[in-house]
């Protein structure tokens, strides 16, 4: 069986972020975002893709794909929408059953394995994952369970589609409407644990600590780390990072390849640091993430802040996260949302939810 990864579309809730960059690619724990799908496919079993994305995205997700050495296809979107493009990747798809997965969702491998088994349990053409939600995600839509039967709606319901489906490699005009006409021969189960679907830059930040959560401390044998440095527990360091002196990584944290912590400096709270990005001395980065090749002067703190890839802030930059405010049911908080390549004077102090 194939699956269609969709990761073109326009992000426009983490605008002006996604202005260059496809959400799918931004990176998390060293992953780009869809690899976390595509991981959780392969893991039940699917090794061959096609991935429709945008032009934008196209190099950066078959560099992915060859590290994580899968078997794919990209291809750019022509059509419009999310009906646009899985009839673009349906045009190249062969076999009776296709999974058509959303680029942009984290959640366990086992979701995935859920998938795949009630597919192959039942016999079920066409297999559909519900998420309980506290409010409505319309994104994906919402389903009521009427019965045995679901019947797909627009409102009145805080069950989500979940992002991923199988269904027939068979022509249809509108995907919800064509899942709403096979209701009498689709069968679905009930998915309660984690799932997050990348919207919001608070989403990223909640897939980090999703992503840390109850991981034990990994620490490459060519990372680079003071003796007078302090690692703390659930606390993962990738190849060749530096870590110099007096600096403290408390965990949960990720630290990338070649990334480097300044003297002094204190990495805390679910916090991602990219592959080679530079964290200045006297820095204090919580529940944060520095893209690839970011760059966050001395004595800087910024909590709740995404810094876009090579983006340069400078130094004693503060960022503060309050208010807190209220997304899809959930409280969440945002610093500031720093968009790649951009670049921060010295000195700043960035109102909270700032976007750049």
């Amino acid at each position: 069986m194939q699956a269609i990864i969709l990761a073109g579309g326009k992000g426009e809730g983490l605008l002006p972020y996604t202005e260059k960059v496809q959400k799918e690619t931004i990176s998390l724990l060293g992953k780009l975002v869809i690899s976390y799908s595509i991981q959780g496919l392969k893991k039940a079993g699917i090794n061959d893709f096609i991935i429709v994305t945008s032009e934008k995205g196209k190099r950066k997700i078959e560099e992915e794909l060859e590290k994580l050495n899968v078997s794919g296809e990209v291809i750019i979107q022509k059509k419009e929408g999310i009906n646009g493009a899985i009839k673009d990747g349906l045009e190249r798809a062969n076999g009776n059953n296709v999974v058509i997965a959303f680029g942009d969702i984290i959640a366990p491998e086992d979701f995935y394995i859920s998938l795949i088994n009630t597919h192959l349990t039942t016999g079920a053409d066409y297999v559909i994952p519900l998420v309980p939600v506290s409010e409505g995600v319309s994104t994906y839509g919402l389903a009521k369970i009427q019965g045995d039967k679901i019947e797909i709606v627009n409102s009145g319901s805080t069950l989500a589609l979940g992002g991923a489906y199988i269904i027939k490699n068979e022509p249809f005009e509108d995907f919800l409407e064509y899942l709403n006409s096979r209701k009498d021969s689709l069968k679905y189960f009930i998915w309660s644990e984690t799932w997050i679907d990348i919207g919001y830059p608070e989403d990223l930040i909640n897939a980090v600590e999703l992503l840390l959560k109850d991981k034990k401390s990994v620490i490459s044998e060519t990372a680079e780390i003071s003796k007078t440095a302090i690692i703390g527990k659930g606390v993962i360091i990738d190849d060749n990072a530096l870590i110099d002196d007096y600096a403290i990584i408390k965990g949960p944290a990720y630290i990338g390849k070649e990334a480097y912590i300044g003297n002094f400096s204190l990495i805390r709270d679910y916090s991602s640091i990219e592959k080679g990005a530079k964290v200045g001395a006297y820095c204090e980065i919580a529940h944060s993430i520095i893209e690839p090749e970011a760059e966050v002067g001395s004595k800087s703190y910024l909590t709740y802040t995404i810094v876009g890839e090579k983006a340069k802030v400078g130094a004693s930059v503060i960022t503060s996260s309050y208010p807190a405010k209220v997304t899809r049911g959930k409280v969440n908080k945002l610093g500031a949302l720093i968009s790649p390549e951009a670049q921060i004077q010295h000195g700043e102090i960035l109102k909270p939810g700032t976007r750049i």
